[in-house]
């Protein structure tokens, strides 16, 4: 299996498309067109602190349990972190996620853009829309030919501002596999803890997890895989798959002209406490 590039790189890296199946309707929306940017701020910033990860990208890996599966929604921007205590004069520099892969930073405009309810994103626009308390955030950047795609953003944790990678984790560790299971290959039936921050517990003496999310991309990068590690030095990768509610863990190894890793034996099998 490919190195992990450690959490602290990935903080710089990541992605997004948009396919916004889901319609949130403007009931609480900001218009923007013409006021101006003391009024924009007061109003906007309010709503846009924190970091934001592609909800369409979360649905399917909650949907699929497999990243893997979901990894063609994770095409374009699929992450930034605002903090407007970083304002200056009218715009803040936003670290922003693409593709799951790589980071830039976007200067995010309190003046309006050319749609309604909407500011100036970088090369694109992005508006808020409030429904049944859910803030959602809406971004429409251009792509390949000029086209423009509308991706739906929701918020990681509050609206405490964390690096862009951090973010995307969080949300991925609680839709897919956080929680407590038995861990049913050993004669105590111990019990395993994962937590939305990245931390696991009672799992072959590893303290930390990571679940990777840069998939196909690279050679022997086909399989879901979860990383555990204490440090640099200490660490165990596993291909998984989950079979409703249990977690099944598989050694790896590569195929005859080492493009692709398949599937080997089961070492570990963990089920979900109800």
């Amino acid at each position: 299996m490919r190195n992990y590039i450690s959490l602290a790189i990935l903080c710089l890296i990541f992605s997004c498309k948009s396919n916004t199946k889901q319609s949130y309707k403007d009931s609480s929306s900001i218009a923007a067109n013409t006021e101006n940017s003391d009024l924009l701020i007061k109003k906007f910033t309010p709503l846009l602190q924190g970091t934001w990860v592609n909800k369409i990208y979360i649905d399917k890996v909650a949907k699929t349990k497999s990243p893997l599966a979901a990894v063609n929604e994770a095409e374009g921007m699929s992450s930034f972190s605002i903090n407007t205590s970083e304002m200056k004069e009218d715009s803040i520099i936003v670290p922003v996620g693409w593709d799951n892969h790589d980071g830039s930073n976007l200067t995010l405009s309190f003046k309006s853009g050319k749609r309604p309810s909407s500011l100036i994103f970088g090369a694109g626009e992005l508006s808020v829309a409030v429904n049944h308390g859910d803030t959602i955030v809406n971004v429409y950047y251009p792509y390949d030919k000029g086209q423009v795609k509308a991706t739906q953003f929701i918020r990681a944790n509050s609206k405490k501002t964390m690096q862009v990678a951090e973010g995307m984790y969080r949300l991925i560790n609680k839709v897919l596999i956080a929680g407590s299971y038995n861990l049913q290959n050993t004669t105590a039936n111990s019990v395993v803890m994962f937590g939305i921050d990245g931390k696991v517990k009672g799992f072959e003496n590893f303290k930390n997890y990571a679940i990777n999310i840069d998939l196909n991309s690279d050679v022997m990068d086909n399989l879901d895989e979860i990383r555990f590690n204490n440090d640099a030095r200490h660490h165990k990768s596993y291909s998984f798959k989950f079979d409703a509610d249990t977690l099944k863990l598989y050694d790896t190894k590569p195929n005859a002209d080492s493009s692709l890793l398949i599937l080997d034996k089961l070492r570990h099998k963990l089920v979900r406490q109800k």
